[in-house]
Protein backbone atom coordinates (compact mmCIF):
# COMPACT_ATOMS: atom_id res chain seq x y z
CA UNK A 1 0.00 0.00 0.00
CA UNK A 2 2.53 2.26 1.34
CA UNK A 3 4.77 1.49 -2.38
CA UNK A 4 2.00 1.86 -4.49
CA UNK A 5 1.73 5.92 -4.64
CA UNK A 6 3.62 6.95 -7.66
CA UNK A 7 4.81 10.08 -6.04
CA UNK A 8 6.78 7.81 -2.73
CA UNK A 9 8.63 5.50 -5.76
CA UNK A 10 9.22 9.02 -7.67
CA UNK A 11 10.76 10.10 -4.55
CA UNK A 12 12.66 7.25 -3.60
CA UNK A 13 14.29 7.47 -7.08
CA UNK A 14 15.07 11.04 -7.22
CA UNK A 15 16.12 12.20 -3.88
CA UNK A 16 19.67 9.86 -4.36
CA UNK A 17 20.28 11.08 -7.58
CA UNK A 18 19.87 14.83 -6.50
CA UNK A 19 21.81 14.22 -3.12
CA UNK A 20 24.78 12.71 -5.75
CA UNK A 21 24.73 15.65 -7.76
CA UNK A 22 24.49 17.98 -5.14
CA UNK A 23 27.36 16.48 -3.34
CA UNK A 24 29.69 16.91 -6.30
CA UNK A 25 27.99 20.51 -7.22
CA UNK A 26 29.56 21.54 -3.85
CA UNK A 27 32.69 20.08 -4.03
CA UNK A 28 33.12 21.93 -7.44
CA UNK A 29 32.14 25.52 -6.43
CA UNK A 30 33.47 25.32 -2.98
CA UNK A 31 37.11 23.43 -3.35
CA UNK A 32 40.36 24.82 -3.17
CA UNK A 33 41.90 25.41 -6.65
CA UNK A 34 45.49 24.44 -6.44
CA UNK A 35 47.94 26.96 -7.58
CA UNK A 36 51.50 27.14 -7.94
CA UNK A 37 54.24 28.37 -5.53
CA UNK A 38 54.89 32.18 -5.63
CA UNK A 39 58.38 32.82 -5.22
CA UNK A 40 59.21 34.82 -2.14
CA UNK A 41 55.73 32.92 -0.28
CA UNK A 42 55.82 30.53 2.50
CA UNK A 43 53.65 27.56 2.40
CA UNK A 44 52.83 24.88 5.09
CA UNK A 45 53.62 21.38 4.67
CA UNK A 46 50.97 18.41 5.42
CA UNK A 47 52.06 16.43 8.09
CA UNK A 48 51.07 13.33 7.47
CA UNK A 49 49.51 10.51 9.70
CA UNK A 50 53.31 8.39 10.13
CA UNK A 51 54.72 11.24 12.17
CA UNK A 52 52.40 11.16 14.90
CA UNK A 53 53.13 7.39 16.24
CA UNK A 54 56.53 5.58 16.70
CA UNK A 55 56.69 4.46 12.95
CA UNK A 56 59.88 5.30 11.96
CA UNK A 57 59.40 7.96 9.32
CA UNK A 58 57.72 11.10 8.33
CA UNK A 59 56.19 12.08 5.32
CA UNK A 60 55.44 15.46 4.41
CA UNK A 61 53.40 16.42 1.23
CA UNK A 62 52.29 19.83 -0.13
CA UNK A 63 50.85 19.42 -4.27
CA UNK A 64 54.09 17.92 -6.70
CA UNK A 65 56.44 18.10 -3.34
CA UNK A 66 56.82 15.18 -1.62
CA UNK A 67 59.15 15.13 1.94
CA UNK A 68 60.67 11.45 3.06
CA UNK A 69 62.16 12.17 6.75
CA UNK A 70 64.04 9.27 8.80
CA UNK A 71 66.44 8.67 11.15
CA UNK A 72 69.46 6.70 11.58
CA UNK A 73 69.43 5.05 14.46
CA UNK A 74 65.40 5.21 14.95
CA UNK A 75 65.56 5.11 18.68
CA UNK A 76 65.71 8.50 20.89
CA UNK A 77 68.95 10.76 21.87
CA UNK A 78 71.77 11.15 19.14
CA UNK A 79 70.32 11.17 16.00
CA UNK A 80 71.03 12.16 12.41
CA UNK A 81 68.06 13.16 10.52
CA UNK A 82 68.00 11.86 6.43
CA UNK A 83 65.55 13.88 3.98
CA UNK A 84 64.43 12.15 0.67
CA UNK A 85 62.78 14.68 -1.46
CA UNK A 86 60.74 14.42 -5.05
CA UNK A 87 62.07 17.80 -6.30
CA UNK A 88 65.69 19.24 -6.40
CA UNK A 89 65.82 21.48 -2.86
CA UNK A 90 67.79 24.62 -2.02
CA UNK A 91 68.23 24.01 1.47
CA UNK A 92 66.45 22.72 4.63
CA UNK A 93 66.86 24.16 7.81
CA UNK A 94 65.51 22.77 11.22
CA UNK A 95 65.34 23.68 14.72
CA UNK A 96 64.30 20.76 17.93
CA UNK A 97 61.49 22.74 20.06
CA UNK A 98 61.69 20.85 23.64
CA UNK A 99 58.99 20.21 25.95
CA UNK A 100 60.02 23.76 27.85
CA UNK A 101 59.11 25.34 25.00
CA UNK A 102 62.75 26.16 24.38
CA UNK A 103 63.83 26.52 21.14
CA UNK A 104 67.28 24.94 19.65
CA UNK A 105 69.34 27.22 17.27
CA UNK A 106 68.22 26.43 13.82
CA UNK A 107 69.95 23.35 11.94
CA UNK A 108 71.08 23.19 8.42
CA UNK A 109 71.33 20.20 6.49
CA UNK A 110 73.93 19.33 3.79
CA UNK A 111 73.04 17.56 0.79
CA UNK A 112 74.23 14.13 -0.23
CA UNK A 113 73.82 13.85 -4.02
CA UNK A 114 74.23 16.71 -7.19
CA UNK A 115 70.49 16.40 -7.39
CA UNK A 116 69.85 17.91 -4.14
CA UNK A 117 66.64 15.58 -3.33
CA UNK A 118 69.21 13.77 -0.46
CA UNK A 119 69.58 15.40 2.50
CA UNK A 120 71.44 14.61 5.91
CA UNK A 121 71.87 16.70 9.03
CA UNK A 122 74.27 16.41 11.97
CA UNK A 123 73.88 14.66 15.03
CA UNK A 124 71.62 16.30 17.17
CA UNK A 125 69.81 15.33 20.44
CA UNK A 126 65.73 14.44 20.49
CA UNK A 127 63.60 13.29 22.96
CA UNK A 128 60.19 11.19 22.92
CA UNK A 129 58.25 14.91 23.18
CA UNK A 130 60.34 17.08 21.24
CA UNK A 131 58.85 18.60 18.29
CA UNK A 132 60.82 19.64 14.70
CA UNK A 133 60.35 22.41 12.92
CA UNK A 134 61.02 22.38 9.56
CA UNK A 135 61.84 25.42 6.73
CA UNK A 136 62.48 24.05 2.97
CA UNK A 137 63.36 26.12 0.24
CA UNK A 138 62.63 25.50 -3.32
CA UNK A 139 62.95 27.45 -6.00
CA UNK A 140 62.53 31.24 -4.39
CA UNK A 141 59.86 29.64 -2.01
CA UNK A 142 59.48 28.39 1.58
CA UNK A 143 57.50 25.40 2.43
CA UNK A 144 57.47 24.63 6.79
CA UNK A 145 56.37 22.23 8.86
CA UNK A 146 56.46 21.12 12.68
CA UNK A 147 56.20 17.42 13.44
CA UNK A 148 56.27 15.62 16.60
CA UNK A 149 59.82 13.65 17.07
CA UNK A 150 57.59 10.66 17.95
CA UNK A 151 58.19 9.36 14.96
CA UNK A 152 61.74 9.09 14.84
CA UNK A 153 61.36 5.38 17.25
CA UNK A 154 60.54 3.04 15.25
CA UNK A 155 57.99 0.38 17.04
CA UNK A 156 59.09 -3.36 16.88
CA UNK A 157 55.91 -4.96 15.74
CA UNK A 158 56.06 -8.39 15.19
Amino acid sequence: MFFKNKHIITSLIVAPILALISYFAVDYYVAEVPHKAKQGQAYKMLVKSNCRWESGVCDLINGELKINITSDSQTYGLNRLFVDASNNLRGIKFAVVEAQNKTSEPYSMTALNAAYTAWQSSQINVTKSDYLQFAISVNESVFYAEIPAIFIYKAPFP
